[in-house]
C-alpha cells in the first residue's frame, strides 16, 4: 500500500474511532457527570501512555519540553471537549458535529490574526459558506432555533485556537506528549469540579436541567466503567491513527477525509436514536463541510505553488 493510501485508511480509523468514542459519551450522558467521565477516561488514557512508554522504554515520547505552550493547548482543547459533550444531552450526534466543524473555519480566521498568515478571496468565500451552513443548522429567528447549537459552534472555536496553538507554538513538542498534558490537565479539571460543584451555587432548577454538566459524583455500574474505559481505548486508537495519517501525507490531502465524521455521525443517530436529520440541516452540513473542503484544497494548491 502506498503512503497515502496508508494515510486515508488511518483518517478513516481516527474518524471511526472518534464517531464511535462520541457515540458511547452521548450514552452515558444519561447516567454520569462529564467531569466523572472525562477524569476517570483522562486516568485511563494517562496509565495506557505510561504502560506504552514504559514498555518501548520511550518516556521522551510522553514527556512535553516545556509545560507552557502545551498547558495553554490543553486549556482549550479541555474547553472545547466540555461544550462539545455538554451539548449532548439535549441535540443529535449529527448537529452537534456539524456546528463542531465550524472549527476549520475558526482556524483560517485565527491563524489570520495571530500567525499573520493571509487570507485570499476562496478561503472568505469559505468562511461565508460556513456560516451560513450554521445559520441553516441552527435557524435563528425562527422557530426551530436551538440555542444550545451554540454550544458546539463555540467547541469549535475552542478546539481552533488549541489548534493555532500547536501550529504556532508546540510544533516541536511529541504528538503523544500533547495528548499526555490534555489529558493530565482534564484528569486535574475534573478532580476540582466533582470536588465543589456541592459547594458551588447552582440552583436545583439549573441542574435538573443539565445534569449531566451539573452533577456530582454518582456510583457507576461496571457496565458504565466498562464503557468509559472503551472510550479511553478508542481515544487513543482514534489520536494514533490521526497522528500516524497527517505524518503520511499533507494536511490539505488528509483534512477532507475528516469530514467522513458527519456521515458516520449520522448513520449513528439513524441505528441507535432512530433519528435523521432535516433537509435544512443536511444542507447545513453539506455546506460546512464543502467549506471546509475548499479550505484544504486552497492549502494544499498554496503548497505546491511554494517553491521547493
Amino acid at each position: 500500500m502506498t503512503p497515502y493510501g496508508k494515510a486515508i485508511f488511518f483518517a478513516l480509523l481516527s474518524t471511526a474511532g472518534f464517531a464511535i468514542q462520541d457515540t458511547v459519551v452521548k450514552l452515558l450522558t444519561q447516567v454520569g457527570s462529564i467531569w466523572q467521565l472525562m477524569l476517570l477516561r483522562s486516568l485511563v488514557v494517562i496509565a495506557l501512555l505510561c504502560l506504552w512508554a514504559r514498555f518501548k522504554d520511550r518516556w521522551s515520547d510522553i514527556t512535553p519540553t516545556t509545560f507552557s505552550w502545551p498547558l495553554v493547548r490543553a486549556f482549550f482543547m479541555c474547553l472545547a471537549y466540555t461544550l462539545f459533550y455538554g451539548c449532548y444531552p439535549f441535540v443529535s450526534l449529527s448537529d452537534a458535529a456539524a456546528c463542531f466543524f465550524m472549527a476549520p473555519i475558526f482556524v483560517c480566521v485565527f491563524a489570520h490574526f495571530f500567525l499573520k498568515e493571509t487570507i485570499g478571496r476562496w478561503r472568505i468565500f469559505s468562511i461565508i459558506i460556513g456560516f451560513l451552513g450554521a445559520l441553516l443548522i441552527i435557524q435563528p429567528g425562527s422557530t426551530a432555533f436551538r440555542p444550545i447549537l451554540f454550544m458546539p459552534v463555540l467547541a469549535g472555536a475552542c478546539y481552533a485556537a488549541g489548534v493555532i496553538v500547536t501550529r504556532g507554538f508546540c510544533k516541536t513538542q511529541p504528538s503523544l506528549a500533547l495528548t499526555s498534558v490534555h489529558n493530565l490537565f482534564y484528569a486535574g479539571l475534573g478532580i476540582f469540579m466533582v470536588s465543589f460543584l456541592p459547594i458551588f451555587p447552582i440552583t436545583p432548577d439549573v441542574a435538573l436541567k443539565n445534569p449531566f454538566l451539573f452533577q456530582e459524583w454518582v456510583p457507576l455500574a461496571p457496565p458504565v466503567i466498562i464503557m468509559i474505559i472503551a472510550t479511553a481505548a478508542t481515544h487513543i486508537v482514534a489520536m494514533t491513527a490521526s497522528i500516524r495519517a497527517y505524518q503520511m501525507a499533507d494536511a490539505a490531502f488528509v483534512a477532507p477525509i475528516e469530514y467522513c465524521y458527519l456521515a458516520f455521525a449520522v448513520i449513528i443517530d439513524f441505528v441507535i436514536w432512530a433519528l435523521l436529520p432535516s433537509g435544512s440541516t443536511l444542507i447545513g452540513v453539506g455546506l460546512i463541510a464543502g467549506s471546509g473542503l475548499l479550505i484544504s484544497l486552497r492549502e494544499r494548491s498554496a503548497k505546491q505553488a511554494e517553491p521547493d
